[in-house]
Parts: structure tokens; sequence; C-alpha cells
């Protein structure tokens, strides 16, 4: 490290100027960057936006030589700090499970020497206690080359944090096996339990040691709360899209933006429904490949602007603060999305579903505004869901099943971070939701610990400038609240849904697509929580429960629509007053010579838009036939037809509606043009009903293992059956569009089921 205090002040902010091109410091990053290039251990608590990154790559940069170990819990934030140090010309790598093996001997071999090359090194906690860095870092540390550990995400080593990782845990014995190395810790979440927690885990001297805690308000970001007191999926995806459209329109432009979703289903089917509405919108979560979510990334962190090409907005799921799910327009995504990711411009995070965590939370809403600009904050709030995702916390089974979690189960912190406004302790999540009297701002600061008058009027607006919906709609927000279901009546329609998953016969794997098959009173297998940790869980008692194979690609449901129980038809979908746009949006313009105000544009619209049903437009018209459709008689056994998930009779006249959607498509016509784009297609009559046969059997079979309830595959049955129609117009077989992924699946199918079929022909022949 750089010696002398005023030698330490000049080389960092050379490096601060120079290799980052800011022109100051920010808050107390100064004082961070000048203690810990001294050689004290650093405790840096800071919101999202304060540029805690800078804080250990100026001290890193500023020595004379010698490597700094990052630890980072994301696989994606290391990618974006890495690809950020690199476009400056800082020599940095990532040694993690993504790394290549020619990258990794190059590595290997910097670490090996008596000088090493790389300053920044990030790496995983779990990569940093396996036997062999350990020995790279002795050496490193026999030839006095390590100069400084940095655990970003601390409040992953507390017990009391929400996101508690057994490997952050194991961090302290750092400090035993290198005496002397100083430790910076940093986190944007951290109660002062957590804090000490953190310091004690890792170690850290109390005598040497710089505390930087800054206080936890965003006065940029615009907090509110839309009330439900009945939760749908279908009037929440067309209010989250004219909440976005409202936006865009006040700003006169699209802007940059995450949703936050609990599952990844749910981030799949949002983000499908928003570009059918003509939105720039992209899921991201781990059951996507990682070209795409790199692609994604890159995109979105470019987009904002509404350019082609770019991605505006990103669904999330909320298990991705270990790994990373969600929605870009947005990015729709899972809870680790956006972790630390340098893009400025989001100017608005939603939750469509309540957190498991007051923590997380907070972390999730700070993606927003980091620009310092004003931004919109929205979580979508019912007692049902509020109460579900308190029995998830409590309840990791239920979670691991039910919900497609990634991470580990939560600590008992997040439970309470939930559940404590039932029991009146300090306001949390719940409390944070329902409250009509209390600024949300003071609510967040008094989650950690900042003590404020709420009856001082003129404190609070220090924190809160009318930028949340209790101090600039305070009656609205009262009638909401007035509005949500009964606790009694909310926990007993969760109580029934719980008990229905636990009893559920099919867990939906979120690796490849694989499945896994179980008795009742069996528990699936733990499955790894990261990425690049080869770590299982404690095995359960029972047989290990055989896992689902099939050639079959994983197919997305791309429509967000619930099934419309009780029409006379089956198959018809609910629809919304409002038609969705086909073409793309129209380019949006503030009028002439009015200028935004960023304040005014705040403003926002409670009602959600009544949903109808519309016989104008019934896919299902199609398959209709003026006279009945005669198919060939054939044997037909469902395969696992032993299972209960979805009744024998359902699947059964599923599939025969399918095979006579095929059948009109590419018999009754006949479809010469069709069968002609499948390549070794038989030209035998017989032969070809075979094929149709065993891709109706398919894409049944499909259908259910995909779902885990009978609601789920009535949902998937009517995505395929509009799938199968567009199948009739030849253009669209050689289309790439996102929106047509089923009707390739389908053609996927055909072919597979063609060459299979030609195959056993020649067999039969010779």
């Amino acid at each position: 490290m750089a010696k002398g205090k005023g030698c330490v002040s000049d080389v960092c902010y050379r490096i601060l100027t120079q290799t980052f091109g800011h022109t100051a410091y920010k808050g107390k990053q100064k004082e961070i960057v000048e203690a810990a290039a001294s050689g004290l251990d650093v405790l840096v608590v800071a919101p999202t936006g304060m540029g805690k990154s800078l804080c250990f790559q100026v001290p890193a940069l500023a020595a004379e030589h010698g490597m700094t170990i990052v630890i980072s819990p994301l696989l994606a934030l290391m990618k974006n700090q890495v690809d950020n140090l690199r476009s400056k010309g800082v020599p940095v790598a990532a040694f993690t499970s993504e790394t290549t093996k020619e990258e990794k001997k190059g590595i290997i071999k910097d670490m090996s020497s008596s000088r090493p090359k790389i300053r920044l090194l990030y790496v995983t906690p779990e990569k940093l206690l396996t036997q062999e860095f350990q020995s790279l870092l002795d050496g490193l540390f026999h030839e006095e080359q390590l100069n400084l550990l940095v655990v970003d995400e601390a409040h992953c080593v507390s017990e009391w944090g929400h996101d508690f990782r057994h490997e952050y845990r194991r961090l302290g014995e750092f400090r035993k096996n290198y005496a002397g190395i100083p430790i910076m810790a940093l986190t944007a979440t951290a109660t002062e339990a957590v804090q000490e927690d953190i310091v004690r885990s890792l170690k850290m001297s109390k005598d040497n040691l710089f505390c930087a805690l800054h206080p936890s308000n965003r006065e940029n970001l615009y907090y509110q709360i839309k009330c439900l007191s009945a939760p749908d999926d279908r009037s929440k995806m067309a209010d989250v899209f004219d909440y976005i459209t409202r936006l865009y329109r006040r700003r006169g432009r699209p802007s940059s933006g995450i949703i936050y979703c609990r599952k990844r289903v749910t981030c799949d089917e949002l983000s499908s429904y928003l570009r059918g509405k003509g939105l720039s919108a992209r899921p991201y979560h781990r059951g996507i490949g990682s070209a795409t979510l790199d692609a994604t990334l890159k995109n979105w962190t470019n987009g904002g602007l509404g350019a082609e090409g770019s991605v505006d907005l990103v669904s999330f799921s909320h298990n991705y603060a270990h790994i990373s799910t969600g929605i870009f327009v947005k990015v729709i995504a899972t809870i680790a999305f956006g972790l630390g990711i340098d893009k400025g411009d989001v100017r608005y995070i939603i939750h469509y579903d309540v957190p498991k965590s007051f923590e997380g939370y907070y972390q999730e809403t700070g993606r927003a505004g980091r620009d310092g600009l004003p931004s919109k904050c929205t979580l979508y709030y019912s007692r049902e869901d509020a109460l579900y995702s308190k029995q998830l916390a409590a309840n990791p089974n239920v979670n691991r099943v039910k919900e497609d979690n990634e991470g580990p189960p939560p600590t008992q912190r997040a439970i309470d971070s939930i559940s404590a406004a039932i029991f009146h302790d300090p306001p949390q999540l719940i409390q944070f939701a329902e409250s009509s009297t209390i600024c949300r701002h003071v609510s967040i600061c008094h989650y950690f610990g900042e003590a404020i008058d709420v009856t001082d009027k003129e404190l609070v607006k220090t924190f809160c400038n009318k930028m949340c919906d209790v101090c600039k709609y305070p009656n609205k927000v009262q009638q909401q609240i007035l509005n949500l279901s009964s606790m009694e009546h909310a926990s007993s329609r969760v109580d029934g849904y719980i008990a229905k998953a636990q009893n559920s016969t099919f867990r939906e794997h979120s690796g490849g697509g694989q499945q896994s098959w179980q008795k009742n009173n069996q528990r699936p297998q733990s499955r790894n929580s990261f990425g690049d940790n080869k770590r299982t869980g404690p095995q359960q008692e029972g047989n290990v429960p055989k896992k689902f194979k099939s050639a079959l690609p994983t197919m997305l449901v791309t429509k967000p629509f619930g099934s419309a129980s009780g029409l006379s038809r089956p198959f018809k979908p609910p629809s919304f007053v409002q038609k969705p746009q086909k073409v793309a949006p129209p380019k949006l313009e503030p009028e002439p010579g009015l200028e935004v105000n960023p304040l005014e544009e705040m403003d926002f619209n409670y009602d959600i838009p009544d949903i109808v049903e519309d016989d104008e437009d019934n896919p299902d018209e199609v398959f209709r036939e003026s006279s009945p459709v005669t198919l060939p008689d054939v044997e037909m056994e469902l395969e696992s037809a032993f299972s209960n998930k979805v009744p024998v009779e359902k699947r059964e006249e599923t599939f025969h509606l399918i095979r006579r959607a095929l059948y009109k498509i590419f018999v009754i016509k006949p479809n010469h043009e069709l069968w002609a784009m499948l390549q070794q297609c038989p030209s035998d009559g017989d032969a070809r009903n075979n094929v149709l046969f065993e891709t109706a059997r398919t894409i049944e079979f499909s259908m259910f293992c995909l779902c885990s309830t009978l609601e789920g595959y009535k949902r998937r049955s009517h995505t395929m059956m509009v799938a199968i129609r567009l199948l009739s117009e030849a253009d669209v077989w050689h289309r790439k569009d996102a929106d047509l992924e089923d009707v390739r699946e389908i053609i996927d199918i055909l072919q597979r089921h063609c060459l299979k079929n030609g195959r056993n022909g020649k067999e039969k022949a010779s």
C-alpha cells in the first residue's frame, strides 16, 4: 500500500480522476479509500448509488504492486465490473466456474509469479475456500503480493442478514490464515446487529477498524404501494403495462426499468405479455442460457432510449440475489438481478410480488435512480401475497417445491422482517405496506436504526418532500388499505394454497427443463443453490426421486392469461378491453413547448382496468368444424397416467383436441406445402397419420410435465392450441420472432417424428 498520508491521498485522487474519470469523491468515499489504502480494516454501509465499488477499486490500484481479492456472490455482477474495469485499462480478472480453461491457466500462472500483473481478482466465496485457490493465496502471501480482501454484499456473512450464505460465514478463516492483510466489507443493507455480526464473523480488528455508515434515505426515489383486494395476474399485468406506458408518455420517451417477480414462469409470462403489447421487455433468470443472459444484460445496459435492438425493461425473479432472475424494459427478473450493475438511469422498479424480506425490498428498489434523478418504486401488495411470502420464508420445503427457489432457505431474520408486523414489532414489510400515516422514507430509515421524530413535520420534509404516496396522496392510500381483504380471509386462502402445494405430486426443476416425480410423502433432493457451487443440501429420507428424461427442450409459457373457468367452450381466453397492440408503439413525443417536470411525472392512476369477455376474436374458432372430423382409430395410452396432478379425462380430452387440430391443418385441407417443409416427410397417408398422432401425444405430455396444477395445464393447453393454429400460415415456419417459440417447438416435434418415422420405415423395408 502507498505510504504516508499525503502520498496516499495524492495517489488515490490521481487514480480517481485519471483512471475512473471522476472529478470528486462522493459522500464518504475519500475517507474510505484513504483508510483502506493506509492498511485499516474497513466496514462500509451505504445505499445503492453511493459508489461502493470505487471504495476498493481505487486503493487496489493505488498500491505499488500486489493483488486485491474481491469476494462477490453474483457472476453477473463480477462480469459487469470486470468488463467496466477492462474498458478503463485496469488489469483485472474473474476466477469462476464460467472462466475458460485458457483464462484459468493465465490467472494461475500470474498468481504463481513473484510480481503478478492482475491488480483485482474477482472470485466467489466457494472458489476462495477451495484447496486449489488457498494454495495460490499462500504463494501470494509468501511473496508479499496479497494486498487486500474485499467482501462485497457482506450482509451475506451474517446469520441475521437477509441473504445468509454459509460460505460467507467461513470467510473469517482468511484472517487466521493471512494475518495482517486488511479486510474491507461492503453492504447496502445492514442493521446494527448485522454490522456487529459482520465484524465478528470476519474477525475484523476493532482496534484497527474504520466504519463508514451512510444514511439509508434515497430522497430521489418515489415509493408507492398498489393495494390489491383480490390478487389477479391478468389485471396486474394490464396495470403494469398501463403504468409503464403512462410513464413513457409523460417523459416523452421509453425508460429503463426492472420488474422483480417471485417465480421464473411469471417472469416469462409477464415479459411475453409486455412484448406482445409492443414494449421491449426481456426475462432474466437462471433458467435462461448464459449467452442469452449476457446479450440481454448488454442490451438493457445500453437501452432506455427506445433504440432498435435495445432492451428497456427486464423482468427478474426474486431469487436472483444469489444467481439472478428478472425482467428488463425493462428487465423482468428475480431478486439478484441488478445488484451492483453499473446503470444509473433506471427510472422505475416494480415489485410484481411481495418480497421475502424488508432488506431485499430496500436493496432491489436501490437499483433505481443511481444518477440522482427522480425514479419510481412500486410494490403490488395484497394480504394474501404477503402471508404467502411469509409462508415461503418460514417453510423452505414449500419454497423449493412450489416456487422454484434458487437460493438457500431464508434465515430467521428474513422471516421476522416480514412477519414482525403481525406481532406489533417495529415497522417492517407488512406494516410498511399497510401504513397510511408514516412516510415511506421515514419507515425505511427507522428499520435501519435511524431515529426520526415523525411529529416534526419540517424534519420529515428533509427526508421526503412528497416523494411517497403516503405524503402525496394520504386519502387514496387510506382508501386502498380499507379495500384489502381481511387478515382472516386472506389467511384462509393462503392456507389452502399452501396445503395444495405441499400435496403436489410433481416438482418443476429449473436446470435444463428436468423434472422429478415424487410421492406425496417424499421430499425432493435439494438442488445446488449457486451456479458455480457443487455442494448439495442434506439428503432427505426416502427414495431418491427419478429424473424425468425428455429430448424436448424447455418450452416457455408465452401467454399470461389464466384459464377462463366457467366458460361454455374450452380454451377460450379472457381478453382486455384494450386490444393488444400488434405493431410497435407510437413514437412518444412531449407536447410542443412543454417542459417536463420530473416531480410531476410521479402522478399515477390507481385504477385497474376491468376484464371482460370478448367473443369477437376467439382463437378456437379456427378449430370449429362445419362437420365433424373423423380421425383414424388408434390405441392410445397416456404417459404417466398414474399421476393425479391433472385428471386423466382432461388429458385425454386435450390430446384429442390437439390431434384433431393437427389433422385438420395437415390432412383435411390437405396442406402439401407444409408437409414439404418437413425433412424426410413420409408420403404414405398412414405414416403421416402416425406422425400427427405421435406429435399430439408428445405435445400433450410436454404440457403435462411443464405444469404443476390443473390451472397451469389449462393455460398451457390454450397457448399450444393457438400455436397450432398458426402452423397453417406457411410464412411463420421460418420466422424467428420471440413470440413464436411455441410454434417453433411444435415444428421441431413434427420434424423429429418425421425423421423417426422415416428411420422406422427404412428398417422395415430392409
